[in-house]
């Protein structure tokens, strides 16, 4: 499929608009939901390997935002009617299928406009993943070297990476 077929079905698919008590308002396309800021349900998976280290994935060099940025591999909104807990572990198993451990509540971050108007649940889930330096897409980091990157390299992460360091919910 190509990343404009893609990225047009990603606009297509329905969200649910929601109160600032995470009550279901509506349901509209997301890209309605993204055009009009409309606060929508998403949530964030934090894939973390044994050291505790959060894995961060390279995005394209032909992305059409933040090409060759480190971002977060995880991230989409909810279908209509799913929990949040089905929708993290959907995520979850459509990047690391078969690992056998179940994502785990974190945190909750109210939409706002740097998260794109996301109302995101924020989980954890454990991968058997060691860094290996032949794998270029894929990088664990533990909370001081993304200090560093934050601080000092900040053009190498997308907004999204920063956001999520500097609310404090990347590292347990």
């Amino acid at each position: 499929m190509s990343q404009e077929k893609n990225a047009h079905s990603e606009d297509a698919q329905p969200v649910e608009i929601v109160d600032d008590r995470g009550r279901l308002l509506a349901v509209v396309s997301a890209g309605e939901a993204h055009r009009q800021s409309l606060p929508h349900r998403s949530v964030l998976v934090l894939f973390v390997d044994r050291e505790q280290k959060v894995l961060l994935a390279k995005r394209p060099k032909d992305a059409p935002v933040f090409p060759s940025r480190w971002d977060l591999p995880a991230r989409g909104h909810l279908q209509p009617g799913e929990a949040h807990f089905d929708a993290a572990r959907r995520l979850a198993d459509s990047l690391f299928p078969a690992q056998g451990g179940l994502p785990a509540f974190q945190a909750r971050l109210s939409p706002t406009e740097r998260s794109d108007f996301e109302a995101l649940a924020v989980y954890r889930y454990p991968v058997g993943f060691k860094n290996d330096p032949s794998e270029r897409n894929i990088l664990a980091v533990s909370h001081e070297e993304l200090a560093v990157l934050a601080a000092d390299f900040r053009e190498l992460l997308t907004p999204a990476v920063v956001q999520a360091f500097e609310a404090g919910i990347l590292f347990a």
